[in-house]
């Protein structure tokens, strides 16, 4: 039996004070309100210009605030069907308020969808991958870090990547040509950044 469902508030942006549903589960885990303060204010100059891709997107708390704060253009990858199902319901209660928004949800592994999505994406179109992968310390997700950055060497398109990562895990400096741009630690989670295109 499912946990039953939480609510988390979109902090800033045209969705502002909209109530998102969460789940209460060890599955998911939404981001702190301080490390999304944070991150949203790094990118709130340039999100106008971007398609975001939440990789490990949950009930899509991150990709939902990256659209209200001025993100054309967002995907969402979970694999869990539980926590899909309380994204999509997320997604469609937003789309009622406003029908013509742009964004896409998918269902399945992100190390097989995530590339099939950059397959999609028209060549010009600047890209945020966010990675959220489920901490290294739980159970069978030992070596979730090293496949997200298997994944990252398969890329050959210019992108800005961002890991919320367990912050005592010491992250690479570079990921084949993505080198880190800034690191920002908020207790057991940090943010770090990516570019290969300085």
């Amino acid at each position: 039996m499912h946990n039953k469902k939480s609510t988390l508030k979109i902090q800033s942006g045209i969705l502002k004070g909209h109530s998102l549903k969460m789940v209460e589960s060890h599955k998911t885990r939404s981001s702190k309100s301080i490390l999304k303060q944070s991150l949203f204010n790094t990118l709130s100059p340039i999100l106008s210009h971007y398609c975001f891709i939440e990789v490990f997107a949950g009930t899509g708390s991150i990709g939902l605030e990256a659209i209200s704060k001025g993100a054309p253009m967002a995907y969402f990858i979970e694999k869990d069907p539980y926590a899909y199902s309380i994204l999509d319901e997320n997604i469609n209660t937003i789309k009622t308020k406003m029908p013509n928004i742009n964004l896409k949800t998918f269902l399945g592994d992100s190390f097989k969808i995530l590339p099939q999505i950059l397959q999609l994406i028209q060549k010009d179109q600047k890209i945020i991958l966010f990675f959220d992968p489920p901490f290294p310390i739980r159970e069978n997700f030992t070596d979730i870090y090293e496949k997200c950055f298997a994944l990252i060497e398969t890329i050959d398109i210019n992108c800005l990547i961002i890991f919320e990562y367990f912050s005592s895990y010491q992250m690479p400096k570079n990921i084949k040509d993505f080198s880190i741009i800034k690191v920002k630690k908020f207790g057991k989670s940090g943010l770090i950044y990516y570019t290969n295109h300085i």
